[in-house]
């Protein structure tokens, strides 16, 4: 997801060689991860059902509905429609597998499991990957492929996405507000809560670029204005998380290691300068995509310090496996 996103904001602003590496890093990292996922699900499927049956992590598997979907976009912007509608094909099946048994299964399990601190900012990425399927027939519609369904299919997702931030974001915005947060639990996923508002907003841009079908060209003084609302709502989150996270690094003088979670800010950033361009140059806003240009350097050097701690990481793992570093049982892993 990150890397997918990052490579398309890079592409906008015509870094095509950083653009391609990061394209073929993240498709080299989908297949990957790919793999690993089907063999857990074979060698491990009772945790597997654990972890969809937890209120507090299941939603993370709503991430691989976005970073297909992103990765479609990216390879569709490439020229290679082929890939780019396989990717949707698959996000878009994956998105209706996981939305009817994950969240309709939280909520046939009981009010005791989804209460109290199991309510974090990873529920936002259900948000996050209904709209991924919104850009994807977007751009899939723009580049010619059956314009009238795939639009009308992205403005259906668009809607239900936009509805559905809203009410996640106010059971988040809620625990955060009414239950004592500690620094352990304000962990790097909350800048989803920026990064669903971002999406949304390329999602509405997207829509904003293909040919709406019939009388659903009506709706894009609607899809303006909203999108304008959540773009001013995730530029407001931005300062309260960069406190945010002073305060559980500073403040509270939590550890500053490497965690794939870290991967959560890369994200976000991207999307936001994405969304920012783009959303700019539809509904001819000029002073947006210079703010994204700028963005844009912060969300390379964001990537680059994530990918260079993730390489630290493992290297100092295969070195900890050939008996070449013996750390303190308790040791924590290196700081970034």
């Amino acid at each position: 997801m990150a890397t997918g996103i990052v490579s398309t904001a890079a592409e906008l602003f015509r870094l095509q060689a950083f653009s391609l590496a990061l394209l073929v890093a993240a498709s080299v990292g989908y297949a990957v991860l790919l793999a690993l996922y089907a063999l857990r699900v074979r060698m491990a499927p009772a945790a597997v059902r654990e972890d969809a049956r937890s209120p507090g992590g299941a939603f993370g598997f709503f991430t691989f509905v976005a970073a297909s979907n992103v990765l479609s976009a990216r390879y569709a912007a490439a020229g290679d429609l082929r890939v780019a509608a396989a990717l949707a094909a698959v996000g878009a099946v994956s998105w209706l597998l996981l939305t009817y048994t994950i969240p309709v299964g939280l909520m046939l399990a009981g009010a005791d499991s989804r209460l109290g601190p199991s309510v974090n900012a990873s529920w936002l990425i259900w948000v996050v990957a209904t709209q991924s399927v919104s850009t994807a027939a977007s751009v899939l519609s723009a580049a010619g492929l059956d314009r009238s369904l795939l639009s009308f299919l992205a403005a259906s997702f668009w809607g239900i996405g936009s509805l559905l931030y809203l009410i996640l974001i106010t059971i988040v915005t809620a625990r955060m507000l009414l239950a004592a947060m500690t620094a352990a639990e304000m962990t790097p996923p909350y800048w989803i809560n920026m990064g669903a508002t971002a999406i949304t907003v390329l999602a509405g841009a997207r829509l904003l670029a293909s040919p709406l079908p019939g009388r659903l060209q009506q709706i894009s003084p609607v899809v303006i204005g909203i999108s304008f609302m959540f773009w001013a709502f995730g530029s407001f989150w931005i300062p309260a998380l960069v406190l945010f996270g002073a305060w559980r690094y500073g403040r509270a003088r939590q550890p500053v290691v490497y965690e794939p979670a870290l991967w959560s800010i890369v994200f976000p950033m991207g999307m936001y300068v994405t969304a920012t361009d783009l959303f700019g140059q539809v509904a001819k806003l000029p002073w947006l995509p210079p703010l994204a240009f700028g963005a844009s350097w912060v969300a390379y050097a964001a990537w680059a310090i994530v990918f260079a701690a993730m390489l630290r990481g493992l290297l100092a793992g295969r070195r900890q496996a050939r008996g070449e570093v013996r750390p303190a049982r308790d040791e924590a892993p290196g700081p970034l």
